[in-house]
């Protein structure tokens, strides 16, 4: 049997030292924590445009940020089912299969709302007891107010309730056996609702017995009655002004109605389809017939103007509106002038939405839509843009549409805030977050590159194969390779500033300051239009929390 030289080690020992110079190889290698990853669509971990860093995972449908200063989680999304904001100290908002579901945390209260179906609010001030209410459909309410009085309401079996609705107080047993309500001193009595009703105490007693006769008022205001409902009825309302004032009703269903007041008169006929108003004291005027298809009303200047005949053409005026609908609900062409804007928009649904607005202070703001093929936004007061492809949603703006719902088919989005610029593509796969200190690109596992300045020379990095090729070249130094960092491009969490900076610039600043291009492609609209800029969403709308 041969022996083995005594300068030489077996071969198992030998393999085993070479494999763990190997991992010890591997692990000098990897991407440190902290670091950009991206492996889209799968992972990827980046340092955003201002310094913020985020995770996004599964295509976009994970998302998470930290607070640059903080080190905070400030957003945190699995779309489209939940999502989570901080606004504020004490503040925060939350999605749950928007539009539906919502939370609002503020500072003495939170709050959660499932639309229709329940709301839950808790109030805890700092200086007095807790209070909460509970409302669920189709009509359990709990509630405890700050006093510690508790109301409980289970519809439609038992009921007993303070500030409940507008009542003062209400409580029923088996409704519609029986039910009590009390508002302001006086209280009503139901048994078998509708069908028996008296009521007492503040404005004299009224009754019914329903449908055959009725005899219902409150003393200063009105007072109505009826016979076999609904086919005759009279009323007197308005009862604390003179005579003359007040309004008187007579009506005869469904054949024939009149109401008079002063100088003005009403008529119906056939209700709801025809019917005539007409006061000569203001000149108002009002037609409708056949309703709802074909309305007119003018002739009063302190009153609202109408044309309506559905669906070829409508027109509203009034209260600092006017709107104008072709073929609705296909054209519309619409104007608003406020007090804290103007803003004009005109959309031919479902291809084509704009608006345009110009607040008080005269920044202008503008939204467009053109379905199925491109969406964009600008606004001047939080001095942002962004535009993305396709546009498959065809409704107007929506901006929890654009949160959670815009990732699953936009291939291509750009946004910019201040000098801070963000581009994504379809899944994550290539991502761009560049600002005033360094611009880094990423096309998923394949290429990765980062440019900023370093003591005056601008130096470029590049990353290939996930990490596993990198080197740096510079002004100053040259040409170096780069140690690997797999799976890369291994990015440091934190910016450099930038050392080409004006003299006494904050350099951890994203204001305003810095020279900014717009984005290469904008929509424009009618010219008419522009004059009159404005959105209904402000900066964060238009700028989604992260993507």
């Amino acid at each position: 049997m041969a022996r083995l030289p005594r300068n030489r080690k077996p071969p198992t020992t030998r393999s085993l030292r070479g494999l763990a110079m190997a991992l010890l190889g591997c692990l000098g290698a990897c991407t440190a924590p902290g670091q950009d990853l991206h492996l889209a669509p799968l992972y990827t971990h980046m340092s955003l445009a201002g310094g913020d860093s985020a995770i996004e995972a599964l295509g976009g449908a994970a998302l998470a940020r930290w607070d640059q200063e903080t080190k905070r989680l400030d957003y945190w999304a699995l779309r489209p089912l939940v999502s989570w904001q901080r606004q504020g100290e004490g503040r925060s908002f939350a999605w749950l299969l928007p539009p539906l579901g919502q939370r609002f945390e503020r500072p003495e209260e939170t709050v959660h709302q499932f639309l229709p179906i329940l709301r839950h609010a808790r109030q805890y001030p700092k200086d007095k007891p807790s209070s909460y209410q509970f409302l669920m459909l189709p009509g359990i309410y709990l509630a405890r107010d700050a006093d510690g009085d508790k109301k409980s309401a289970f519809f439609v079996f038992y009921g007993d309730t303070k500030n409940f609705l507008s009542f003062d107080s209400a409580s029923w047993i088996l409704f519609p056996f029986y039910a009590r309500f009390e508002r302001a001193g006086r209280t009503t009595h139901n048994v078998l609702f509708p069908v028996i009703q008296w009521s007492e105490g503040t404005g004299g007693k009224s009754w019914r017995l329903w449908p055959l006769y009725g005899d219902q008022g409150f003393e200063g205001r009105y007072r109505r009655k009826f016979f076999l409902w609904p086919f005759f009825m009279w009323q007197t309302n308005d009862l604390r002004k003179d005579e003359g004032l007040h309004q008187k009703t007579y009506f005869f269903w469904p054949f024939f109605g009149l109401t008079e007041r002063e100088e003005s008169r009403s008529w119906t006929v056939l209700w709801p389809f025809f019917g005539y108003t007409k006061d000569d004291r203001s000149g108002f005027w009002a037609w409708d017939g056949p309703w709802p298809l074909m309305v007119f009303q003018g002739g009063d200047p302190e009153r609202a103007v109408r044309q309506r005949v559905i669906p070829f053409y409508s027109y509203y005026k009034g209260e600092g509106l006017e709107s104008t609908w072709y073929l609705w609900p296909i054209v519309n062409l619409r104007e608003e002038t406020y007090k804290s804007h103007h803003r004009t928009s005109f959309s031919v649904f479902p291809f084509w939405h704009a608006w345009n607005r110009t607040d008080s202070a005269g920044r202008k703001s503008s939204w467009r839509k053109l379905w199925p093929l491109v969406r964009n936004a600008r606004d001047e007061a939080g001095d942002t843009e962004m535009i993305a492809w396709p546009a498959l949603n065809p409704l107007r703006h929506y901006a929890f549409i654009d949160e959670h719902y815009t990732w699953l088919w936009e291939f291509y989005t750009a946004e910019r805030a201040f000098d801070q610029v963000r581009v994504r593509t379809w899944l994550g796969l290539y991502r761009e977050e560049s600002d005033r200190h360094e611009q880094r690109r990423s096309l998923s596992v394949l290429w990765a590159r980062r440019d900023y300045s370093d003591e005056g020379s601008d130096v470029r990095e590049v990353s290939l194969l996930a990490g596993l090729i990198r080197w740096r070249q510079s002004e100053r130094e040259g040409f170096e390779l780069m140690r690997p960092s797999f799976p890369g491009p291994g990015w440091p969490g934190d910016r450099v500033p930038s050392s080409r900076m004006p003299p006494g610039m904050d350099t951890q600043s994203t204001g305003p300051q810095a020279p900014i291009q717009p984005l290469p492609i904008q929509l424009e609209v009618n010219p008419e239009l522009e004059t009159s800029p404005s959105p209904e969403v402000s900066a964060p709308d238009i700028v989604p929390p992260i993507d």
